[in-house]
């Protein structure tokens, strides 16, 4: 079944019990302050697409149903994936045409991209080996036949730190050759527990926009603006004045990702 607005904002149902009616909030407001994954967005109807344009606007729903009148938070990432229209890219059309989404949608949207299946041996030999090799990859002390648990890997919420796993944790995962395959560089990996603390910490950054960083980001706006009005036909995004806002959410999280406390020229640039 296709992905329903209903289901990805709120939807009111009715108790079977009492009789009364309830508010059952969706994907989008359980997920708040986190990300919301979307498969098969092209298959969604105009009208679901539609019920989720508040979501990204805002950052929240609004529910006037069956007397009942709220406002839910939904601040959360959107990472949608959609087939192009014709089943495969045609790269003799530009993206709007393969797309065939609306542009009011389109410019929600931060970041586009556009996953060509190019066929080459030595691409699709390396995609083959590494997938017979997460067949064949068992976790350490995992038994034969044992059931996979479900919260194995979920994150530990609560507010006390245990020091010693603090101290036991390893930056880097040391190469194992059936899950990495044979060692051909000398770069290292890091570990998954690293990644998630480097994350959380990234996350909770507040950097300040300087004003070399607001000069550079009003400068590319005004040529991104300029490039489209001159009516350039491989343009993938519509450029309104939400690309604005997207240009600074970019060069912020480009200095959460360097730790940095303030928004330089180089985030900007990047």
């Amino acid at each position: 079944r296709r992905t329903s607005g209903v289901g990805l904002t709120a939807a009111i149902t009715t108790d079977k019990d009492s009789g009364e009616r309830r508010l059952e909030a969706g994907a989008m407001v359980l997920a708040d302050r986190g990300i919301v994954c979307i498969d098969e967005f092209d298959k969604m109807s105009d009208i679901d697409r539609t019920a989720i344009h508040e979501v990204m606007e805002q950052g929240r729903v609004t529910i006037s149903k069956a007397g009942i009148h709220a406002k839910l938070n939904a601040r959360c990432s959107v990472l949608a994936a959609a087939n192009p229209v014709y089943g495969r890219y045609d790269e003799y059309k530009n993206p709007m045409d393969n797309i065939g989404m609306q542009d009011s949608l389109l410019s929600r949207f931060d970041l586009l991209f556009v996953v060509l299946d190019v066929m080459d041996p030595e691409n699709d030999a390396r995609i083959a080996e590494f997938v017979l090799r997460m067949h064949r990859y068992r976790n350490p002390g995992e038994q034969d036949g044992e059931p996979i648990r479900i919260d194995g890997d979920v994150d530990n919420l609560a507010t006390y730190e245990d020091k010693e796993e603090e101290e036991e944790m390893e930056v880097y995962v040391k190469h194992d050759n059936l899950l990495h395959g044979q060692k051909k560089n000398t770069q290292k990996l890091c570990s998954l527990q690293f990644l998630r603390k480097y994350i959380h910490v990234a996350k909770n950054m507040s950097p300040v926009l300087t004003r070399e960083a607001a000069e550079t980001i009003s400068n590319e706006y005004a040529k991104l603006r300029t490039t489209d009005n001159l009516g350039n036909k491989s343009k993938t995004l519509p450029i309104t004045a939400r690309a604005l806002e997207t240009l600074i959410r970019l060069s912020t999280a480009h200095a959460k990702a360097r730790m940095s406390k303030t928004v330089e020229r180089t985030d900007a640039e990047a």
